[in-house]
């Protein structure tokens, strides 16, 4: 499905063609583009799940393996060392195989979490799954999070989906509230975004004016 060339566009743009598969996701960046060629190809194969499995074997591994990582993302490697040790995995599908072939030849190995990440969300799209972030400042209890999801799940927003991800975040700098984001929608109600919004407010406007009693 990959022929290795010299200009990663043009293998990407002839994968979209040869696929002729629309995903189920529009992603953008390099990344993005990389991933939506591996699920036409694999789509193709039919090898949707295997792909998916390959993946998330090597970011397993990817996790536990310092020297792993080190390796795929050193420009030091060369490009022949970074696809014997991808190639390396047993079991890999020929669809994943050739893509790890194409990413090392176009110097991209050093984007492949990126990658694993955008095919991850490419293939929830897929399944009809939603991811919902739900940043808090402290985690929240199960409770608020079922209510979140409740929330989130009666709006049509997200109406032809059959299943939403809840994951809360925790970043203490949001200080309070919340920040929910699901698809292209942000809905941001965090006590610093509130005081950012102040502090642009009050900007510039360094004397204020009160008014003046009389006795």
């Amino acid at each position: 499905m990959f022929r290795a060339t010299k200009s990663a566009s043009k293998i990407i743009s002839r994968s979209y063609a040869t696929a002729n598969v629309k995903a189920p996701l529009a992603l953008h960046g390099i990344e993005g583009r990389y991933a939506t060629a591996l699920f036409q190809a694999a789509v193709t194969k039919n090898q949707l799940e295997k792909v998916e499995t390959d993946l998330t074997k090597l970011s397993q591994q990817m996790s536990k393996n310092a020297k792993l990582n080190e390796v795929l993302s050193s420009p030091l490697a060369g490009k022949v060392v970074k696809e014997k040790v991808l190639n390396s995995f047993p079991g890999l599908s020929e669809t994943t195989s050739n893509f790890f072939n194409l990413l090392a030849e176009n110097n991209r190995v050093n984007m492949i979490h990126e990658i694993i990440a955008e095919y991850t969300n490419l293939m929830k799209a897929y399944k009809g799954i939603v991811p919902v972030k739900v940043t808090t400042a402290a985690p929240l209890d199960n409770k608020s999070l079922s209510q979140i999801k409740d929330i989130v799940g009666s709006r049509n927003l997200v109406k032809n989906f059959k299943q939403l991800e809840i994951v809360n975040t925790v970043n203490p700098s949001i200080i309070g509230g919340m920040v929910v984001e699901f698809g292209d929608f942000t809905v941001d109600m965090s006590v610093s975004s509130k005081i950012a919004k102040l502090d642009k407010l009050l900007t510039g406007n360094s004397i204020i004016s009160y008014p003046t009693y009389h006795f």
